[in-house]
């Protein structure tokens, strides 16, 4: 099989800690434009935006990018992305990337070792974490994190303080919310029910978790970068621009 995968980057309107944050501007590009510029440097055979905006479906457009208006409503950025397999009819061995639309600063290689460590692998369903950068971030409740097994699926996902650390001895990692799926993997996922993990963490990767379907980790050093879910994120972002600039 070729190693070939494709990026789906789910762009919802609404948002609850930042109005309309992928419409929200960093010099005179938006946030959805500046992640969708950053994936489609990578070696995917397509990038699709994929939204249940009319203003954001037609940015993509006008930027000459391939975009998809969802038609129904959904509760995640997953249930968005199966959609449009299911719509398109992905072969069920296709291979997808879940890039969030906020995340203006995404490291396109680690998007290229996910797709090749699906591919050399063979996996269903992948994931990317990194090591702590400091004690501050460790202690962060909004930061994930996840122990793996000795062949690098992860066990347990968590979010609270190191009191629960403490009980593992397993190195601890961030884990960075990219994910990679087999279509047919991903169409059978969306009709599991929702599990009582999944919905109190937070978390959709419990849902695979509880039932047994393994999530394979693959472990890099990555640059510092950030999602931009507040008003400060995205002040911060200026400023780094700024900065870079």
């Amino acid at each position: 099989m070729a190693e070939n995968f494709k990026i789906l980057i789910p762009a919802r309107i609404g948002s609850e800690r930042l109005s309309r944050k992928l419409l929200q501007k960093v010099g005179d590009k938006t946030i959805i434009q500046m992640t969708w510029e950053r994936c489609v440097q990578s070696k995917a055979d397509e990038v699709i935006v994929v939204t249940d905006s009319n203003e954001i479906f037609d940015l993509i457009i006008d930027l000459s990018g391939k975009a998809f208006l969802s038609q129904k409503n959904h509760d995640s950025g997953t249930d968005r992305v199966q959609e449009y397999v299911e719509t398109i009819g992905l072969k069920p061995e296709e291979i997808i990337i879940n890039v969030q639309g906020d995340e203006p600063l995404i490291e396109i290689e680690a998007v290229n070792k996910l797709g090749s460590f699906m591919h050399e692998n063979n996996y269903a369903y992948a994931t990317i974490a990194k090591h702590f950068s400091s004690n501050s971030d460790l202690l962060d409740l909004n930061k994930v994190k996840v122990i793996l097994d000795d062949e690098n699926r992860a066990l347990e996902f968590f979010r609270d303080t190191p009191n629960r650390v403490k009980d593992f001895s397993k190195e601890v990692l961030h884990h960075i919310g990219i994910y990679a799926y087999q279509a047919g993997f991903l169409n059978n996922f969306s009709k599991l029910t929702k599990t009582d993990n999944e919905i109190n963490l937070k978390l959709e990767q419990m849902r695979a978790l509880d039932n047994e379907l393994p999530l394979h980790v693959l472990k890099l050093n990555l640059k510092e970068s950030w999602g931009i879910d507040t008003e400060a994120d995205l002040s911060k972002l200026r400023q780094h621009i700024g900065q870079s600039s």
